[in-house]
């Protein structure tokens, strides 16, 4: 999978067949714009990928490099971790036929925070993720449900209908 977070901002997420340079690039010229600055790991094809867009730094994570100032991947670590322990809590198995799926809910909640800044004790400034008011949470659901029905299956299950 495929996954790119903006520092402190939205993610998004996709399911990709390897990480060659021609399943990787598609997907990152849709999801990030041209102008914004890169931060990868070591990977060959992030690279190459990471010459069309205005920088790109990486860390190197086989010699035990993960960040380097302000050079790191570790947004995107955190939502993987978040998507781990979903995977553990709830979900208990991903499978490919429907990791999408997983990683449009795991988005979805890791998109229903915004970044506040607090003072620590010793006067320095942290970074704090906040959840979201309950109903700002409610019209960001409502806005993706609008033109779908979800409906049972003969088999018990649900899937979603969409209308144009």
């Amino acid at each position: 999978m495929l996954v790119a977070v903006e520092r402190n901002g939205q993610v998004r997420s996709a399911p990709v067949e390897s990480d060659s340079i021609a399943n990787l690039s598609p997907v990152i010229d849709q999801f990030v714009d041209k102008r914004a600055h890169l931060k990868t790991d070591e990977l060959h094809a992030y690279k190459l990928i990471g010459k069309k867009y205005a920088s790109h730094q990486w860390v190197n994570h086989q010699s035990k490099e993960y960040s380097r100032g302000d050079t790191h991947n570790n947004t995107a670590e955190s939502f993987n971790a978040m998507l781990e322990r979903a995977k553990q809590g709830v979900f208990h198995y991903l499978s490919k036929n429907h990791l999408s799926r997983y990683l449009h809910e795991i988005g979805f909640r890791w998109n229903q925070r915004e970044a506040e800044l607090k003072v620590t004790k010793k006067g320095e400034l942290n970074i704090v993720m906040k959840r979201l008011p309950v109903l700002t949470m409610l019209e960001s659901l409502l806005v993706h449900a609008q033109g779908r029905q979800v409906r049972r299956s003969a088999n018990g299950g649900i899937f979603c209908l969409e209308h144009a």
